[in-house]
Formats: structure tokens, C-alpha cells, sequence
């Protein structure tokens, strides 16, 4: 039988930490919020210790991302993350208005930027 779905544990831990640093907040941070140890989240983000079901769920309700984020392996062929866009979306759901702008504006002047380099 062939597997539709599967864990990548490795994959998780490096978004979990990722996601933990892009919410500004310390492994001790985190794992106050979700009431497990700090030396647990630091297992859980060099993949030493699988996460479970229910602590997954309070990791994406604690940095308010999507569990699909953590979860999913689907790379597309050029090698890019198709949740890539997941987690961005849910990075600046809550951002102020005046945030955003910065963003956009920001990533306009990087695509600029690219632009001449590659002339």
C-alpha cells in the first residue's frame, strides 16, 4: 500500500523553530505558552523528541500558523515549499496596516534590487 501521507519530523522541527523566531519568542517563551519544558521545545526543534498531535496543535495556536504549515512535505520540482505561502499568509494576518505597507514595500524594492543584478 502506498502512503498518501507521512511525518517528516525533521521537516517540523525546523519550522517549529522557524516560525518560533519569526513570532520573536524564546524556546523558554514558547514552552511556557504550551506548558511543556523548556528542554522539551529545544528536543522538539533538533528533532530529538517527536512532537505529539496535542502539542502540535498548541504550537499553531500559540504562534497562530496554520497546521498545514507544520505538516505537509509537498515540495513542488524546483524545490520550493509550497506552504512557504501558508505560512507567510498567517505571519501577516495580524500585522498593523502600516506593517504591511513596510513589507510591500519591502519586497518591491528586493525585487528591484534582483532585477539589476540579473541585467
Amino acid at each position: 500500500m502506498e502512503r498518501k501521507y507521512k511525518l517528516d519530523y525533521q521537516m517540523i522541527a525546523k519550522r517549529i523553530k522557524a516560525a518560533r523566531r519569526a513570532a520573536q519568542l524564546t524556546q523558554a517563551e514558547l514552552a511556557e505558552k504550551i506548558n511543556i519544558s523548556t528542554n522539551a521545545v529545544a528536543k522538539l526543534e533538533t528533532n530529538l523528541m517527536s512532537v505529539s498531535l496535542q502539542t502540535l496543535i498548541n504550537i499553531a495556536n500559540v504562534l497562530d500558523i496554520d497546521m498545514n504549515y507544520l505538516l505537509s512535505d509537498n515540495i513542488d520540482i524546483n524545490g520550493n515549499d509550497e506552504n512557504t505561502d501558508i505560512f507567510l499568509e498567517s505571519l501577516i494576518a495580524n500585522l498593523s496596516m502600516r506593517d504591511k505597507a513596510f513589507i510591500i514595500h519591502t519586497i518591491n524594492g528586493l525585487k528591484a534590487y534582483n532585477a539589476e543584478i540579473e541585467k
